[in-house]
C-alpha cells in the first residue's frame, strides 16, 4: 500500500511537471500527462533500473530544498562574477579534475549537474567518483579541490541525502 501511495505521489509530480511544460490545464493535457508519467515510471522501473525508481532516487524534501536554495544563490553569484571576469578579459578556461568525497551516484550526478548549471563551469566528464570540469582559471575558487582535502558546500548539502 505506501509503495503504491508513493507511486501515485510520483506520477502526479510527474503530471505537474508536464502540464508546466506544456502551460496548458485542458483535461485533455492532465490525461495525457498521468498516461505518460505513469507508463514512463512503469519503463523505467522495469527496464532501465536494477532497483525500484522510488529506492534509487529518493532524496528528503528538507535535502531537496536546502540543496535548491543554495545552488539558486549561487548561480547568481557564479554569473555575476562569470560577468565582471570577462568584462575584465579574464576569460581563460582550464580542465579541473575534481574527486567527489560523495560515493552515492544520484548525489555524484546531481553534483554534476549544479557545476554545469552554475554559469563559467561545465562538468564534461565523469569516471566514478571523479568529474572533470571546464572553469575560468580561478585557483582561489577551486582550492578545496585541488588541495582536496575538504567536501564542497554542495556536497555537503547532498551527502545529508545518505542519513
Amino acid at each position: 500500500m505506501k509503495k503504491m501511495v508513493r507511486t501515485l505521489v510520483l506520477i502526479f509530480v510527474f503530471t505537474g511537471i508536464w502540464l508546466i511544460l506544456n502551460e496548458s490545464l485542458a483535461f485533455s493535457q492532465i490525461l495525457i500527462g498521468l498516461f505518460f508519467s505513469a507508463i514512463s515510471l512503469l519503463f523505467t522501473n522495469r527496464y532501465l533500473l536494477e532497483n525500484d525508481y522510488l529506492d534509487a532516487y529518493a532524496i528528503k524534501p528538507e535535502v531537496l530544498l536546502h540543496y535548491a536554495m543554495y545552488l539558486f544563490v549561487q548561480i547568481y553569484r557564479s554569473g555575476f562574477s562569470a560577468i565582471f571576469k570577462i568584462i575584465k578579459g579574464e576569460d581563460a578556461v582550464k580542465i579541473i579534475e575534481y574527486e567527489t568525497c560523495m560515493r552515492n551516484e544520484l548525489g555524484i550526478c546531481l553534483l554534476a549537474n549544479a557545476i554545469t548549471l552554475t554559469p563559467g563551469t561545465v562538468t564534461i566528464g565523469k569516471n566514478g567518483r571523479l568529474l572533470q570540469i571546464l572553469a575560468f582559471q580561478d585557483e582561489n575558487t577551486f582550492t578545496d579541490v585541488t588541495e582536496g582535502k575538504s567536501c564542497s558546500p554542495y556536497e555537503i548539502i547532498l551527502r545529508s541525502m545518505d542519513r
